[in-house]
C-alpha cells in the first residue's frame, strides 16, 4: 500500500514539474515576443525622431540660403527678384511652372543677388515625389528669366518625408534679435514629418522691401 502511494506521488511530482515547464516555457516565449517588439518599436521611433529633425533642419538652411534674395541689387522686389514657382519640374536644366502670386504655395523658389559685380541667380527644386534640390548660381539680369536659365543642379536631399513648399508672403518683418531693419516679405518653408504633423521654418527677407 505505501508502494502505491509512493508510485501516486511520484507520478503527481513528473506531471506537476511538466505542467509547470509548460507553463515557463510559454511565459519565457511571451516575454520574449514583448520584449522584440518593445525593441522595434523604440527602434523605429528612433528612426522618426531623427528623420524628423533633420527635416527640421533642412527647411532652416534652406530658409537661411532664400535670405541671400536680392543682396546687393539697389531696389529688390517680389515678382522681379524673388519669384515662387507652382507646378515646377526640372527637365535637364530646364525649369518649368508657373510664377505663383504671393501667399500662394510652390514647390520651387528662384532669386536674383549681386555676387561682386555680377547679378546672379539662384534656386530651389523641390520635386513632388519629395527632396530638394539646389540650383547653382548662374549669371541672370533678374529673377523674371528664371525659365530660360540652362540650370546646373544638385540634391540636397533625396528624400524626405514628404514633399516641401515655398511661400512668401507680403508682411513687414525683421530677422530676430535685429530692431532697427525692416523686410516686407517672409518665406515659409514647409513640409510635414514623420506622423503628417506640419512643420514649417519661416524667415525674413531682409534685402526685399517692396
Amino acid at each position: 500500500m505505501m508502494t502505491m502511494n509512493r508510485q501516486r506521488q511520484s507520478g503527481f511530482s513528473m506531471i506537476s514539474l511538466m505542467v509547470g515547464l509548460i507553463i515557463s516555457v510559454i511565459v519565457t516565449v511571451g516575454l520574449l515576443s514583448v520584449y522584440r517588439n518593445s525593441i522595434q518599436v523604440t527602434a523605429q521611433a528612433t528612426t522618426r525622431t531623427v528623420s524628423d529633425s533633420q527635416l527640421q533642419a533642412l527647411l532652416v538652411r534652406t530658409a537661411a540660403t532664400v535670405q541671400d534674395a536680392g543682396y546687393g541689387i539697389a531696389t529688390p522686389t517680389f515678382g522681379t527678384h524673388i519669384i515662387t514657382i507652382s507646378g515646377a519640374t526640372l527637365s535637364g536644366t530646364r525649369l518649368s511652372g508657373t510664377a505663383a502670386a504671393a501667399g500662394a504655395t510652390a514647390n520651387a523658389v528662384v532669386w536674383a543677388m549681386l555676387t561682386g559685380t555680377t547679378t546672379q541667380c539662384a534656386g530651389f527644386y523641390a520635386p513632388a515625389s519629395g527632396g530638394l534640390m539646389y540650383l547653382s548660381p548662374v549669371n541672370c539680369t533678374d529673377a523674371t528669366g528664371w525659365a530660360s536659365v540652362a540650370w546646373q543642379s544638385s540634391w540636397v536631399a533625396q528624400q524626405t518625408t514628404s514633399a516641401i513648399q515655398f511661400t512668401i508672403a507680403q508682411q513687414t518683418c525683421a530677422p530676430y534679435g535685429i530692431t532697427n531693419t525692416n523686410g516686407s516679405h517672409t518665406l515659409t518653408v514647409s513640409s510635414t514629418n514623420s506622423i503628417s504633423a506640419a512643420i514649417s521654418s519661416l524667415q525674413c527677407l531682409i534685402n526685399i522691401q517692396t
